[in-house]
């Protein structure tokens, strides 16, 4: 009896070994496919990623209508322009710059403003200022500036940027940088 006491009891022991031995190689089984799932997922991920911008064209984006229109860097243009910017100290100091009067970027896009229209301007960080169609009309007034001082404006992230600048404003909180989006009403 003893005997036989003593054989299930080594028995057991055996079982309990071949049974943590099972967890451990279930344990690795089990990781090695997480991190084949993490690197499927990262490929795909990344494939998508490389797709989608290429196909992006990168600019501005006009909202009116509930249409979107995207202008992009190249068809703003570089026509140069000049003029003092007040800051929020009420210095004003003269600057260069480098871009397009908006008035006439949403004529070649085909897109109508009127002297009522209210549009906001919006940056890549959500920062927004609001004109009115009437001074988007005013020759000379409003403007996408790409380069200022003969330096190119950059983006958040880099790449192209652009800034919004409006002549006559007592201060320079409508001078939205990193400009991404007009929201036209």
């Amino acid at each position: 009896m003893t005997q036989l006491l003593g054989r299930c009891i080594g028995e057991c022991r055996r079982n309990e070994k071949n049974a943590e031995g099972i967890r451990k190689i279930m344990k690795k089984k089990t990781i090695a496919a997480i991190i084949i799932l993490l690197a499927v997922a990262a490929a795909v991920l990344g494939i998508y990623n490389r797709n989608a911008s290429g196909t992006a064209k990168e600019g501005l984006t006009v909202i009116a209508g509930g249409k979107e229109t995207v202008i992009s860097w190249e068809e703003i243009g570089s026509a140069a322009f000049e003029g003092d910017i007040v800051n929020g100290k009420g210095e004003s100091k003269h600057h260069s710059f480098e871009g397009a009067e908006l008035a006439v970027l949403l004529r070649q896009a085909k897109i109508d403003v009127t002297a009522e229209s209210k549009i906001t301007a919006a940056s890549e960080d959500n920062y927004s200022a609001e004109l009115s169609g009437a001074e988007v009309l005013e020759p000379g007034k409003v403007w996408v500036a790409l380069s200022a001082d003969g330096e190119a404006l950059e983006g958040i992230e880099g790449g192209q940027g652009a800034q919004l600048i409006v002549f006559g404003d007592s201060n320079s909180k409508r001078a939205v940088r990193y400009l991404k989006t007009f929201t036209i009403e």
